[in-house]
């Protein structure tokens, strides 16, 4: 079994950079309709976008721990 521990700073800016990459995927994806399809383009659009709200629902909560 493997654990990691991160600091606070380190485990937002993790969740910072996966929504960066969520973001540049969303920002691609309309180029990839021909070969994905319009419904699909529409799943993924949809989870990509609910997977950053979550995210940012994540960070919120770690900005808002009280602190020892």
């Amino acid at each position: 079994m493997f654990l990691m521990i991160m600091t606070l700073e380190e485990g937002l800016e993790l969740i910072d950079n996966y929504k960066k990459g969520l973001q540049k995927f969303l920002d691609l994806l309309p180029e990839q309709s021909v070969q994905l399809g319009s419904e699909m383009i529409k799943t993924l659009t949809l989870s990509s976008k609910n997977e950053i709200k979550n995210l940012e629902a994540i960070e919120k909560a770690l900005k808002h721990q009280p602190k020892n």
